[in-house]
């Protein structure tokens, strides 16, 4: 069993909370418009507890127990009980990290991250996460709007 994690954007909790009505996740379309619930990335795979603590830890040069202490560094806003799917929060020092960073900075920083990930990761599959979170977060910053985490189970 993994899990599948889908990073997007929204203004508030309470409306990032509404992903749970979307059985694909948050870029699953509105039946309306035809178009994604929420601006949003899949990142197959990086969990927003473990994995993002050690980037901002990476990003921030600040330990790994501090980053993850901050109080929205995972925090559940919607839940869809014991089998998923989740929403939780990513902190805003790290959505504004992410957005500052540049491409060159996220490329170092993935290959510091592949270094504390278990299991490893390979340095060019978190280049490509970091470049796309990396851009989700100035898209967040462009609308003064926060970043979730959309996570469910797999088989």
């Amino acid at each position: 069993m993994g899990i599948r994690t889908e990073y997007f954007v929204a203004a508030t909790d309470e409306v990032a909370a509404t992903a749970l009505h979307a059985p694909g996740g948050p870029s699953e379309p509105d039946l309306r418009t035809d178009q994604p619930r929420f601006d949003s990335v899949a990142v197959p795979a990086v969990d927003p507890f473990v994995m993002l603590g050690g980037l901002a830890g990476v990003l921030s040069g600040r330990p790994y127990a501090e980053v993850t202490a901050h109080p929205r560094h995972g925090a559940l806003v919607g839940s869809g009980g014991d089998e998923g799917p989740w929403i939780v929060t990513v902190a805003q020092t790290l959505v504004d990290e992410l957005a500052s960073a540049g491409p060159t900075r996220l490329a170092q920083a993935a290959r510091e991250w592949s270094g504390t990930t278990t299991p490893a990761v390979p340095p060019q599959a978190l280049v490509t996460a970091l470049l796309s979170l990396g851009a989700l977060a100035v898209r967040a910053a462009d609308e003064r709007h926060g970043m979730y985490c959309w996570t469910s189970l797999t088989d």
